[in-house]
């Protein structure tokens, strides 16, 4: 069975209150005295407490004088000569702190009048409500008719006024499908992400609130509570604004909780398996690249159909803060429907790469386009831009590499003796190899400029940008410098491995040495990368044995190489990506992405793992 592991839940922290005594101080801390709102309750630790397997949070009628009394104050907490209620606020603050995740929380509420129980979240950083407040449940009157509300409040232009999305439900729409409700525990649950939280009960969608709306107003202008960890507080007040009059015959009044869970979303790769986007669809991505942007990953890569590797939608876009769990964005270029474009509905477009220009904000996307109809003879590199990561871009232009050009490390032999490619028709032959290797293909594309077909982008820490690809009837790699704002070349260029029958590159640097994996050509099957390394884009480069090794090595794992990601400062700080292609079944093609070790000699090597965690 496919393990759908790319969105699946781990438990990352509860408490089952499977103790007896005081609620676990790891986990939890007290609000202390009159809290908010006017309530009737004085918050203390003495009224929450473990037993068989439930915490009991117990409001309790108690008359006592209250500490903060002041005669004639105003303050409403000082103005109370006496206590008349007790109860306890429970919170997470410092303790348990979580960005994004799932919160269930199983529980048995008061329902009595007076009784307001919660279950909510606070933001660690700002002050209210521009740190964000989301309500899981809450209980209390509207003109004094019991409701249960799911909300989320934030910051707007006027300090301690917010900004509430509040949905309410009269208690009679849960009690007139069960009219035991009260009796029973029920689960109330929040799914919260970098894009939205979404509030349940028994499974049932309360309210949703999308992120991109909640950001802050002028007291912290461009933040967002909700993109910050935050802690939980279980409490029960009575009366104030919208608790009601108290039920005096309803105390010790209780508000039982049977657990709280948190669940975050797997940070774990699994190469080979389906990995489900937001939507719970297999990510759409191939021959792609990844784009470290702001705080995020975008993940370009085609769009590929249940029966054709034609471009019937273009290249998709996918983000991540994880590089686990990917969000669709939608079509980053997407095909033409004009039968004169050059990426009309069924052009070939593959190996999209993107790259960002430090020096004009623009997002630079290159790929290997082949004409509609026309099978893979036009070999061309394509250019489209954006000004955002996500897209959309607008395709600019395609056409061959550096026409006229000829690369710099041909020998002056080689740039002054002539080769007639008519005078080699039959091809593999000992003298077509050595007119290959001494350029029979370059000097046949001359004029029209070089052929491209699997492509990558790489840009050095100088900023200059590159063009690698497979070339020469895909029988050499060409590495082509582009110009300062990456949407041209520069006609500056070399060979390398003349008739060595590289494609699909991907290359990274590290410690001032490049390092590139390439695969054979053997079409949609797989075959045994092959692995350089240079200490100059320029060269020379050296070629090593197979990076990939243990079973099914000899096949890079069933894949074939894209890219690879670099990740300063994570634990594996370059990722291989790869290609499993299903040519059958375009669309159900599967990613390999495994971490880049490094032995001794710190010479790269790659080994499979069924999963692992891209962690810093």
């Amino acid at each position: 069975p496919l393990n759908l592991a790319a969105q699946e839940w781990e438990l990352v922290w509860s408490d089952e209150f499977d103790y007896t005594g005081k609620p676990d101080e790891k986990s939890w801390s007290y609000e202390k005295g009159f809290a908010r709102n006017e309530e009737l309750q004085w918050y203390q630790p003495d009224n929450a407490y473990v037993e068989n397997g439930l915490l009991i949070i117990e409001a309790r009628r108690e008359k006592s004088k209250n500490p903060l009394y002041k005669k004639g104050a105003k303050d409403w907490r000082a103005s109370r000569k006496n206590i008349e209620y007790t109860s306890t606020s429970l919170k997470t603050q410092g303790k348990k702190e979580f960005l994004y995740g799932r919160f269930e929380i199983k529980a048995r509420i008061p329902t009595a009048s007076g009784a307001w129980p919660a279950i909510w979240t606070l933001g660690k950083n700002m002050i209210w409500p521009s740190n964000g407040e989301i309500d899981i449940m809450e209980y209390y009157r509207i003109k004094d008719v019991p409701h249960i509300l799911a909300n989320t409040a934030w910051g707007t232009d006027r300090q301690y006024h917010a900004e509430w999305d509040s949905k309410t439900f009269p208690f009679t729409y849960f009690t007139d499908k069960d009219p035991q409700w009260a009796s029973k525990f029920h689960i109330w649950r929040m799914d919260w992400d970098e894009t939205a939280i979404r509030l349940y009960l028994d499974d049932e969608l309360l309210n949703e609130t999308f992120l991109d709306k909640t950001f802050n107003g002028s007291l912290y202008p461009g933040t967002n509570g909700f993109r910050q960890p935050h802690y939980l507080l279980l409490n029960l007040a009575i009366g104030g604004v919208h608790g009601g009059i108290p039920d005096v015959n309803a105390f010790p009044m209780k508000y039982e909780i049977d657990y709280v869970r948190v669940y975050q979303k797997k940070k774990e790769i699994r190469s080979g398996e389906l990995w489900l986007d937001d939507r719970g669809i297999h990510v759409n991505a191939h021959g792609g690249s990844v784009l470290f942007h702001e705080g995020k990953y975008y993940w370009f890569g085609e769009h590929k159909s249940d029966n054709t590797s034609s471009a019937l939608v273009g290249v998709t876009c996918y983000s991540s803060t994880d590089l686990c769990n990917w969000k669709y964005e939608g079509v980053a270029l997407a095909v033409s429907d004009d039968e004169d474009s050059d990426i009309v509905r069924g052009s070939v477009i593959e190996r999209p790469k993107v790259i960002y220009n430090k020096k004009n904000n623009k997002f630079i996307m290159w790929f290997h386009l082949e004409m509609k109809g026309k099978g893979y003879t036009a070999a061309r590199a394509a250019l489209a831009v954006s000004d955002t990561p996500a897209g959309p871009y607008t395709f600019i232009r395609s056409g061959r590499v550096n026409p006229g050009k000829y690369p710099f490390n041909m020998t002056e032999e080689e740039l002054t003796t002539k080769i007639n490619a008519d005078d080699y028709s039959e091809w593999w032959t000992p003298q077509w190899r050595e007119a290959v290797n001494k350029g029979l293909f370059v000097q046949r594309d001359l004029e029209d400029g070089q052929m491209s077909r699997d492509m990558t982008l790489f840009v050095d820490d100088d900023g200059k940008a590159y063009h690698i690809y497979s070339s020469e009837e895909n029988l050499t790699l060409h590495i082509a410098e582009l110009t300062d704002d990456y949407q041209a070349h520069t006609g500056k260029y070399i060979r390398i491995f003349p008739g060595g029958h590289n494609e699909a590159p991907a290359i990274f640097k590290k410690d001032g040495t490049y390092w590139m994996i390439t695969s054979g050509c053997t079409g949609w099957d797989p075959n045994e990368a092959r692995m350089f390394s240079a200490t100059s884009i320029w060269g020379p480069w050296k070629q090593y044995a197979n990076p990939c090794i243990g079973e099914n090595a000899q096949l890079t794992f069933g894949g074939q190489s894209t890219y690879i990601l670099a990740v300063p400062g994570a634990k594996y700080e370059y990722i291989f990506m790869a290609d499993i292609w299903r040519p059958k079944n375009p669309i159900d093609a599967r990613y390999i992405w495994l971490p880049i070790r490094f032995d001794g000699n710190g010479v790269p090597y790659i080994k499979w793992e069924d999963s692992w965690s891209p962690e810093y």
